[in-house]
């Protein structure tokens, strides 16, 4: 898994954003996140992950990079919007 450098975070996990970032750096579970990746296929804008899964042994050949972080499934589709408008509006 790699982070991209300007990485979203939905407004539940602003406030431990360094916690949880630093969890899923070091490899260990953390609960409740939801990770909105790039693309796997060139159909898809975005591709929305739950952590656990992308902790599953497929991703450790096949890494994602993930773009933003959110709290929950609906978080992390409002951050694909705001990803959405924010690119729309050369901010990404």
């Amino acid at each position: 898994m790699e982070f991209a450098e300007k990485l979203y975070i939905g407004l539940s996990l602003a406030k431990k954003k360094e916690r949880v970032l630093e969890r899923m750096e070091q490899g260990k579970m953390v609960f409740s996140v939801y990770c909105v990746a790039e693309a796997s296929h060139p159909d898809n804008l975005y591709d929305i992950y739950s952590y656990y899964e992308l902790k599953q042994p497929y991703y450790k050949d096949h890494p994602v990079k993930v773009l933003g972080i959110a709290g929950s499934k609906e978080e992390a589709i409002g951050l694909v919007a705001h990803m959405i408008t924010d690119k729309n509006q050369g901010g990404y």
